[in-house]
């Protein structure tokens, strides 16, 4: 809540929630902050932390072979240690399903089930 309260403030000030409340890549999202910031979106530097929070832990999508430790956390919502192992695993076999994913030691099953449909296992194409 105290997350979303953020992006009411900041976001809905210029678009509504049906323009916004959609599926993106982290790297999109972060274009699109740094898009809002140079068109004058105001925020105090807490906002922004609940601001991507908010997006990353809801309308994230992460390609779970691709992304890096910071994105797995934030978005999957595991610790440091949990994305590292993550990484390390997909380094000698890919992961092909949320269920192989949640074969790693640290994963909980409930999380990646609340975020099953915007895991990839295959990169989206440059225009998807």
């Amino acid at each position: 809540p105290k997350d979303y309260v953020a992006v009411e403030d900041v976001c809905t000030a210029c678009h509504t929630p049906q323009m916004i409340l959609h599926s993106r890549t982290w790297s999109s999202w972060l274009g699109i902050f740094d898009q809002m910031s140079g068109y004058g979106a105001e925020a105090t530097p807490e906002q922004w932390n609940h601001i991507y929070k908010y997006f990353q832990h809801t309308l994230t999508l992460i390609d779970v072979n691709d992304a890096d430790e910071d994105e797995l956390s934030g978005v999957l919502g595991v610790d440091e240690k949990t994305a590292i192992a993550i990484v390390r695993r997909r380094a000698d076999r890919k992961f092909d399903s949320a269920a192989d994913l949640e074969s790693v030691p640290g994963v909980d099953k409930a999380a990646i089930e609340r975020v099953k449909p915007r895991l990839l296992f295959v990169p989206l194409s440059e225009d998807q």
